[in-house]
């Protein structure tokens, strides 16, 4: 993967507001991972992190946690809701 895998586009979803509630949507898997951002039950931002395929589960699952920290900073969810597996 070219530069920072974990890095979280900035252009993608706006800066929250201070009266903001966001709430971040997670479909994790250790392939693809979709998540979805809510402000106040509307949806701002939405997308896939995908890892790399021919690396061992336990390296892909890394690779979801590390940019799963980066999307936290970075969007400063309300709340964080995952599908029940």
């Amino acid at each position: 993967m070219a530069g920072d895998p974990y890095k979280v586009k900035k252009n993608k979803v706006p800066p929250k507001g201070t009266d903001t509630q966001r709430i971040l949507a997670l479909d994790a898997a250790t392939s693809i991972t979709g998540y979805a951002l809510y402000d106040n039950k509307t949806l701002v931002g939405y997308g896939t992190f995908k890892t790399t395929s021919t690396l061992p589960a336990t390296e892909r699952i890394n690779q979801v946690k590390n940019w799963l920290k980066a999307a936290l900073k970075e969007w400063e969810p309300d709340f964080v809701g995952m599908e029940n597996i």
